[in-house]
């Protein structure tokens, strides 16, 4: 079976790798993102909750969460705590490059970033569900014929089951046992005006409710300032768009960074290389703390300049 060691690593290096873990946590997880999509199974053992984007999950045997790339999440579990899941990481430059037109393979993982809807409830009436992901680790430690082939179809069988549940509505999404009403309306705005001017001012006015609140709270449920919380997401998004092709400067400007400098520095603090070199580091994907977590960042990193196009906050 093995062993955690990954959580070391942090990478990603190739199309997509499951892990089958059966442990106790030696300590608490902080708040983290990936920069690859992930999905996690459930199996069993001590209680755990699971905190993504804002809200809490108390979870049960079979919970499938959905984790997107860039939202910040963590296990909740208690020191010593021991429990069986299975972690499926996914390149998100390998499903598009094996998606069609009419099927993108990262609708699910996009679907749950924005309806901030992500542990589908399988139960006993949706445990086939699962079936094809504990195929994809039979054919893995059965090396053979066509392997890379058999692989690669059960994964695609896993991700077009889950799409297709959620856009029939076939799905039982389990509901946040906790959540901040307030924060988490708060957490979706930002995803919804990512790119625009924002300031904390106008944000606290917008929700009713006093900016070093907001910002006590917000930090209580993601485990960032709210300041850290957009760099991480912006520099996310410009990744993405970089490594799609966008030229850099078009790239920083789309995503709210009104200061090529700061936006460049920031990057590659982040992503420790050049934001010129991001078409080269596809497929490696990290898990990495949000930037400068106690640090903020200028208002010029945070888009506090108007970008080109973007609409003005309401």
């Amino acid at each position: 079976m093995e062993q955690p060691g990954y959580e070391k690593r942090g990478y990603l290096h190739e199309d997509f790798h499951l892990f089958h873990l059966c442990d106790a946590m030696r300590e608490p997880v902080d708040w983290h993102y990936h920069t690859f999509h992930k999905l996690c199974v459930y199996l069993g053992g001590d209680a755990i909750r699971y905190g993504i984007e804002g809200r809490s999950y108390a979870l049960e045997p079979g919970d499938l969460i959905l984790v997107p790339q860039g939202c910040v999440h963590r296990p909740e579990v208690e020191p010593g705590a021991a429990y069986e899941r299975m972690l499926l990481y996914l390149s998100p430059e390998f499903l598009r490059r094996s998606s069609t037109e009419e099927a993108p393979l990262e609708t699910c993982f996009l679907q749950a970033a924005e309806d901030f809807r992500f542990v589908v409830r399988t139960g006993a009436r949706n445990a086939s569900l699962l079936e094809p992901l504990r195929a994809l680790e039979r054919a893995k430690q059965s090396p053979g014929f066509g392997q890379q082939m058999l692989e690669r179809a059960l994964l695609y069988q896993l991700l077009i089951a889950l799409t297709r549940g959620m856009q029939e509505q076939a799905l039982p999404f389990a509901s946040a046992s906790a959540v901040d009403e307030k924060i988490a309306a708060i957490l979706q705005y930002l995803a919804s005006h990512l790119t625009e001017k924002i300031s904390i001012d106008d944000l606290a006015a917008r929700f009713y409710i006093s900016k070093y609140h907001m910002m006590r709270r917000f930090r209580a449920q993601t485990g960032y300032t709210i300041h850290a919380y957009l760099v991480g997401k912006r520099l996310m998004l410009a990744r993405e768009k970089i490594s799609a092709g966008v030229p850099v400067m078009e790239a920083a400007c789309q995503c709210g960074f009104g200061d090529y400098s700061s936006f460049s520095r920031a990057y590659r603090r982040e992503f420790g290389h050049a934001p010129s070199s991001a078409r080269c580091q596809r497929g490696r994907s990290g898990r990495r703390p949000m930037p400068q977590k106690h640090s903020p960042p200028t208002a010029t990193m945070l888009g506090w300049l108007q970008p080109r196009q973007a609409s003005s906050m309401q």
